[in-house]
């Protein structure tokens, strides 16, 4: 059903207890991805620390929501910003994109 989350690994993480669950996954939907989504500007400025920061906090919520491809483009990232965020950067806005969706059609699920 979902193609970058795993259901599966947000139970694991975080219960089943739908009161947990939903603040847990909106915080990924509304502080992770969104800071990810601005990680273009902050490499345009030069900005490298400040990009490999938010890309090792998004990291963890990743790993919270099963979606370890996304995890690993990120570790990538990490490793040296300055060369591998251009290459990696349109792959991560898809993921991004499709995680968003996945997230929010869990929470509606729920």
């Amino acid at each position: 059903m979902y193609e970058l989350i795993n259901k599966d690994v947000i139970f694991q993480f975080l219960g089943d207890d739908p009161e947990l669950i939903r603040p847990m996954l909106e915080m990924v939907l509304n502080n992770n991805l969104t800071e990810l989504e601005e990680l273009d500007s902050l490499y345009q400025k030069g900005n490298y620390d400040e990009v490999r920061i938010k890309v090792h906090k998004a990291k963890s919520a990743m790993g919270y929501v099963g979606a370890s491809s996304t995890k690993n483009l990120l570790q990538e990232i990490e490793k040296d910003v300055a060369n591998t965020y251009p290459k990696n950067i349109s792959a991560l806005k898809a993921e991004i994109e499709i995680i968003k969706k996945e997230i929010s059609d869990f929470l509606k699920s729920m």
